[in-house]
């Protein structure tokens, strides 16, 4: 409501600065804006209306993305699971945006951070990888997502978050025919341990601390299924055992509960079989192959198999397709042979029952003529 001397809650200032005073509700608000531009001061007094009304309605007006992230953090939402990885998105938020009041953020500001993230300037800290920024793009948009749900800010200033495009997956991973010559390298290098973990994360797709922590009570009693302990979606999802996994696992003593135990009773530690996975991989044509690159190659031998999106989710045992297609590398293939050989005996069974003539066929030598036609009758 315009005051005395006010027009549309604007008043010029003997300084030349603009004066306004407004009134909200029950709420009056006034002081002085730092411009002598008449627009300029109604974009500033439309900000303050909007912050008057959001404080009526009880959101927080200047919420920043530090409290964004920690009311995130403190809620029992996230204490689920990814805390270690929200936390290091986290890590690498705080020092730019931290300070930047949620409403604030633009696709601009996210771009900029970014860039610091893809070309940090710290010697003590790496540029991240595309993959990797867009993790802590991730989780800072759960954030800001979840303080809106919890009516915490009226809206996500950031409808559409603008990820970094990420490159064609270049790392190795193996094909169906890597698959003889690459074991015959791992049983040349490795030790019965280590072949038989190599096994099951290849042949099976388990991750590597899953293969390391076989269990003996995990198969189940005919050995056609084993239920990894330690998945990391927090099911035992049984998946079915390979036969060579099968042959190899059976050919060791059942000395205590672990398939694999190591030395005084204790567990393998992560990279056990990481020299070995390398070694092998070089030794084949596969430099930089890496232990978590044999599940990938599991997934990918599987779909070019023609395992559909669902079924490879299930072996991997992830909650979303999205991850699975994530592991899926693209094999390079002749199209026409792929529809050629999965529709393969088709025709011939038909041959069989409609024989195909080379009147029977369009275009071709001996085609049916209209005038032919022994009804005596036009085509139609």
């Amino acid at each position: 409501m315009a005051q005395s001397g006010y027009k549309n809650g604007l008043k010029k200032t003997p300084k030349g600065f603009w004066a306004f005073k407004i009134r909200v509700g029950r709420q009056t608000k006034e002081g002085t804006f730092p411009t002598t531009q008449l627009q300029t001061a109604r974009k500033l007094l439309e900000r303050v209306r909007d912050d008057l009304l959001r404080q009526q309605e009880g959101l927080e007006v200047e919420l920043t993305v530090s409290e964004a992230m920690d009311y995130w953090l403190d809620s029992s939402y996230a204490r689920a699971k990814h805390l270690d990885r929200a936390n290091y998105a986290f890590d690498r938020a705080r020092p730019v945006l931290g300070s930047v009041q949620v409403r604030r953020l633009t696709q601009a500001t996210i771009i900029a951070f970014k860039r610091t993230l893809l070309e940090s300037d710290d010697p003590d800290r790496r540029p991240l990888a595309p993959t990797t920024v867009n993790i802590v793009l991730r989780y800072l948009a759960v954030a800001i997502n979840w303080a809106v749900k919890n009516k915490k800010i009226a809206e996500n200033p950031l409808k559409q978050m603008p990820y970094e495009p990420v490159p064609e997956d270049n790392r190795p991973f193996l094909v169906r025919d890597d698959l003889i010559p690459f074991l015959m390298k791992v049983d040349a290098l490795g030790n019965a341990h280590q072949q038989v973990a190599i096994r099951a994360m290849l042949l099976m797709g388990l991750r590597e601390s899953e293969a390391l922590r076989l269990r003996w009570d995990g198969f189940t009693g005919d050995w056609a299924f084993y239920a990894p302990a330690r998945a990391k979606n927090g099911k035992a999802q049984p998946i079915p055992v390979q036969a060579e996994v099968l042959r190899a696992v059976r050919a060791l003593p059942q000395k205590s509960e672990w398939v694999l135990p190591g030395r005084a009773g204790s567990l393998h530690l992560k990279g056990y079989t990481r020299k070995v996975v390398e070694e092998a991989g070089v030794e084949i044509g596969k430099p930089g192959l890496t232990p978590h690159r044999l599940r990938a190659s599991c997934a990918t031998i599987h779909a070019a198999r023609g395992a559909n999106a669902f079924q490879i989710r299930d072996l991997l045992r992830h909650e979303r397709i999205a991850t699975s297609q994530k592991y899926v590398n693209k094999v390079p293939c002749n199209l026409q042979v792929v529809v050629q050989t999965t529709f393969d005996g088709i025709t011939e069974m038909f041959t069989r029952v409609v024989p195909i003539t080379p009147q029977a066929m369009p275009g071709g030598v001996g085609q049916i003529d209209p005038s032919d036609d022994p009804t005596g009758e036009p085509n139609r």
